[in-house]
């Protein structure tokens, strides 16, 4: 298993649903599908079971869909306040009505391997993740879903304030307390870079993302870091985006950049390797350690920071640009499952995003999807 996300800014436009075609078509409920990966023996389709809902994304606009017997749902005022929608699509980003997206208690996980779609018992999913705002951090690791452990992809992060400027290095998410290893007690490397030399690299121990634990309370502060006075302070998210005392905050394996929604700073940030991460795999990044990625730190200017445009958070989902097949020449969906929670929180949904028809280069035409109940 694994999970990425990607950012991505948008506007909260209600669409013209006329446009929207939807066909609903009952298939079966998923329960005749056999135990194990990839429903072995059966039909090679892993999407083959549940119900197939087909409808229409705009060019301009935003097209809401429930999962409880699928359709497309016309939310009349402001979505943000409306319950009636799991998910929502504009051109190819996808969001859940949770966290900045809306105001319910959904979020996704995935992409999953296609073949886990037909487990049974459903495989273990660490949390439903719900939107937020990001930026350029959203992918600093590979997460392997057997061991539920994060990876540092070692990426080179580019961290710009007005015309300071300076990089960043995820090293580990791991630290210890009395003893006991503890997740979520960043190490990073950091050094501020200048138009005629470099600065000197440090390494900054247990920032604390805990924040409550898995929990992840809201009232419960995380490790905000100010780069240029090495200050460290406590802050909840809401009193995060309103202070200018920080450039980085941790929270789980979120790092937030203080600039858009993200805070009032107008702080930017670059991942100088995220042209990679496609192509990276779990196993490569597995192998990657705090010494051998150093050279990849160093080689890192102020000028490599020309011609790039540093951004603040924007809102975000787990489903991201990873819902898209990077391998594919044209935009067709990754073959993944994912599992979304319904905007109530009480029932979660298996999807499998099968075709695009008669898409262009800032729609997916017709969206095919397959969506059954979450047994686990």
């Amino acid at each position: 298993m694994r999970a990425r996300t990607r950012s991505t800014i948008h506007q909260l436009t209600v669409p013209r649903l006329a446009i929207a075609m939807v066909t609903c078509m009952a298939c079966s409920d998923g329960s005749s599908a056999k135990p194990g990966k990839g429903d072995a023996g059966g039909d090679p389709d892993p999407f083959a079971t549940g119900t197939e809902l087909r409808f229409d994304v705009p060019e301009r606009g935003r097209v809401f869909v429930r999962l409880n017997a699928p359709g497309v749902v016309n939310v009349a005022g402001d979505p943000r306040a409306s319950g009636e929608w799991d998910l929502a699509f504009e051109g190819f980003e996808v969001f859940t009505n949770s966290g900045p997206s809306g105001a319910g208690k959904g979020g996704a996980f995935g992409p999953l391997e296609a073949a886990s779609y037909n487990e049974n018992p459903p495989p273990a999913i660490p949390r439903i993740t719900a939107d937020t705002t990001g930026g350029a951090f959203l992918r600093w690791y590979a997460y392997d879903g057997e061991a539920h452990k994060l990876y540092s992809r070692f990426h080179v992060l580019g961290i710009q304030d007005g015309a300071r400027r300076w990089k960043v290095q995820v090293q580990t998410y791991y630290g210890e307390r009395q003893g006991a290893p503890i997740s979520a007690l960043y190490r990073i490397r950091a050094a501020e870079l200048f138009a005629d030399r470099a600065g000197n690299a440090v390494e900054i121990a247990d920032l604390d993302g805990t924040a409550g634990d898995a929990s992840a309370d809201p009232s419960t502060p995380s490790e905000c870091l100010d780069l240029g006075t090495g200050a460290r302070t406590m802050l909840t998210p809401a009193a995060a985006r309103t202070s200018p005392a920080w450039h980085l905050c941790f929270r789980r394996d979120a790092i937030s950049v203080n600039g858009e929604l993200g805070g009032p700073r107008g702080v930017g940030a670059i991942d100088f390797d995220g042209a990679k991460t496609a192509g990276e795999t779990l196993q490569q990044v597995m192998t990657r350690t705090e010494a051998g990625e150093k050279a990849r730190f160093d080689a890192i200017t102020y000028a490599s920071f020309e011609s790039k445009n540093p951004r603040g958070d924007r809102i975000v989902s787990a489903f991201g640009d990873t819902w898209l097949d990077p391998a594919s020449a044209t935009r067709t969906p990754a073959p993944g499952a994912w599992v979304v929670s319904s905007a109530s929180g009480a029932q979660k949904y298996f999807l499998g995003f099968t075709g695009f028809e008669h898409a262009t280069a800032k729609s997916p035409g017709t969206v095919v999807v397959r969506i059954k109940p979450f047994k686990g």
